[in-house]
């Protein structure tokens, strides 16, 4: 292949990375008719699993509208009012299921109510809430036994040892470029990098890996030092769209460190394989990757994880996002930002009703920037 060729193929896989952020999933019936997708909210939920189910997870995103369901209350999140509009208005009739991570009430509450008023077959998973608990590790590792069981009976798939293998390979590759990318973050800018990895939550995963692997030199070409810029460490759950990061570059700033559902957070953790049953891989992995504020390692665990990234990356602040009605992340804001900034790290707690930006946010993040140079 010539280096005309390269650079044209580069171009259309962060051409199609990029689309596939912005449409969150609503061209996979054509652009892969042959795959079948499954549904999921949250990082904890295995997508080895679904994998190895002949399943391509598929994180489900709300619009950018405020729509509120009669089925829900309007004091839920976003998050679960918006995507069950979605559901209700038919649009992901295509799913071979959706599953449920028990990771706080409202997302329990809206399984059922999902499974009552949707038209998509659910799956529940309770992952343990304290993940060093004694026995722990043991019950996690009946759940997903469980969860082989059911993706089985759901998919009439046999769900061997040996494609659970398979699985964790791919998802490993996935997780080794991600971690080479987000290496580059502080030298690109910020809605760029949060637009790739959310692109590998949203199509198949082969075809993730090989976009980013024919895209990586490009987007390593792309680094450039940006000193001027103040470095951000942002905290949060899930961000749908890049509007948020865009208004923080827009304003000087640059998103060097990344813990967000959708970001970083999602791929990170070891990288483990190889025992006689890789289900004990999946669970020394989700165990030990960063911890949300829906899990519990240890009272000082998400401190100490965020405020060595911040120093790793240089951070100079950092931004708490927390979406209206987010109970576990607005719980887990106070203390922590309090105790960033005893750490040295000034930080803003930002809630928003979704993930769109207006002028009430420009204005205290101009404030908020400003104040530090």
């Amino acid at each position: 292949m010539s280096d005309d060729d390269r650079q044209e193929s580069a171009a259309k896989a962060l051409k199609l990375l990029q689309e596939e952020a912005e449409l969150k999933g609503a061209a996979r019936q054509n652009r892969y008719p042959e795959q079948k997708f499954f549904g999921y909210f949250c990082s904890y939920f295995p997508e080895e699993l679904l994998l190895a189910a002949d399943l391509e997870p598929l994180r489900l995103l709300p619009d950018s509208g405020n729509s509120t369901p009669a089925e829900l209350p309007s004091y839920c999140c976003s998050l679960a009012r918006g995507t069950l509009a979605r559901e209700i208005s038919g649009q992901w009739q295509d799913l071979i299921g959706v599953g449920f991570t028990h990771t706080c009430d409202t997302m329990q509450c809206l399984s059922g109510i999902w499974a009552a008023a949707g038209h998509t077959k659910t799956v529940d998973l309770v992952p343990p809430v304290m993940l060093k608990a004694q026995g722990a590790s043991r019950y996690y590792l009946s759940e997903l036994e469980s969860l082989v069981v059911q993706l089985g009976v759901l998919t009439h798939t046999e769900i061997s040892a040996a494609k659970i293998r398979a699985s964790i390979g791919l998802c490993n590759r996935a997780r080794e470029l991600v971690s080479q990318l987000d290496a580059l973050r502080p030298q690109l800018p910020s809605p760029l990098v949060s637009a790739l990895l959310r692109a590998g939550q949203l199509m198949p995963r082969s075809e993730y890996i090989k976009a980013l692997e024919a895209c990586y030199p490009t987007i390593q070409a792309m680094a450039m030092p940006q000193e001027q810029r103040t470095g951000i460490l942002i905290s949060g759950a899930v961000l749908e769209n890049d509007h948020l990061l865009a208004m923080i570059e827009d304003l000087g700033g640059r998103v060097v460190a990344d813990d967000t559902c959708t970001g970083y957070r999602h791929y990170s953790g070891p990288r483990v394989s190889g025992r006689d049953n890789p289900l004990q891989d999946i669970v020394q992995r989700y165990t030990e990757m960063p911890p949300c504020p829906c899990k519990h390692r240890g009272l000082n665990e998400r401190h100490n994880y965020l405020e060595a990234l911040a120093q790793q990356r240089k951070a100079r602040a950092a931004i708490l996002v927390i979406r209206k009605f987010c109970e576990p992340h607005a719980w887990d804001s106070l203390s922590l930002a309090r105790q960033l900034q005893n750490s040295g790290l000034r930080t803003l707690i930002l809630e928003l009703e979704g993930t769109d930006v207006g002028g009430q946010e420009r204005t205290r993040l101009q404030a908020f920037l400003e104040n530090l140079t």
